[in-house]
């Protein structure tokens, strides 16, 4: 799994921005066999706001916890589906921190999901920060292992779900 892992951060290379203000999150999903690995990256103070608009709080401080990433991980949940066979595999959290894009402060997340049986397809939803931004875009490029077959999808209103066939 860590040389999957190593292969997903290697085959999404850096990815340039605009400006903050175009509302955008990038993501990366590598699937093998029946595990799929999400590597999302958001605005950190877009991601922020969702968490504290989801949990009614004065102010969420993003930070390299468990309180926040249990936050994330319901977030997530409502707002990145991932389904296999008519399933919605839930995900778990392996890694997260902070990072920088075009020297705009942006948090990331690793998300793991296992399916009982190799993926061969999926249907993705994913409406990150859909409910604060009415100009917000996702960004996902899904990579099949061990092969790397590359595919991308652009994600925005009235575009929130993609079929993915491999």
């Amino acid at each position: 799994m860590n040389l999957f892992l190593l292969l997903l951060s290697l085959v999404s290379g850096p990815i340039e921005s605009a400006a903050h203000d175009l509302h955008i999150s990038y993501g990366n999903l590598g699937v093998e066999g029946s595990t799929a690995v999400l590597q999302v990256r958001v605005f950190k103070d877009d991601l922020a706001e969702a968490l504290r608009r989801m949990e009614g709080l004065e102010v969420v401080q993003m930070e390299v916890s468990p309180e926040i990433d249990r936050l994330f991980l319901r977030y997530l949940q409502e707002r990145f589906l991932l389904e296999v066979q008519g399933a919605v595999l839930e995900g778990r959290i392996i890694g997260s921190g902070e990072d920088e894009l075009d020297r705009e402060p942006v948090w990331w997340y690793q998300v793991q999901f296992e399916a009982p049986e190799a993926i061969q397809s999926a249907r993705i939803t994913n409406t990150i920060l859909f409910e604060i931004f009415g100009d917000q875009s996702n960004v996902l490029r899904v990579v099949k292992f061990p092969q790397e077959d590359r595919q991308a999808f652009f994600f925005g209103p009235g575009e929130e779900t993609h079929d993915v066939t491999f």
